[in-house]
């Protein structure tokens, strides 16, 4: 999967776990291209720069849920 293309809609239309699953594939990624760096094995400096923005997106989308969720738990109690 293209991390770097995931749009903040799309990743809105995403459920919690699917998020989270997500959040730890890119994670896994932006390692393993450290690592390949520091390594010396791969020169893809430009793709850690497009995977932390990835990420970042999919965090504050994620906090947007929580929040969200939070908001409407609070109005109904």
């Amino acid at each position: 999967m293209e991390f770097k293309k995931l749009t903040a809609a799309e990743m809105r239309s995403y459920e919690a776990a699917r998020l989270r699953q997500t959040e730890n594939e890119v994670r896994k990624e932006l390692a393993s291209i450290r690592m390949d760096i520091y390594t010396a094995k791969s020169q893809q400096t430009g793709k850690i720069r497009g995977l932390k923005k990835a990420l970042a997106r999919l965090m504050t989308v994620r906090n947007q849920n929580t929040r969200k969720a939070q908001v409407q738990k609070a109005i109904k109690a």
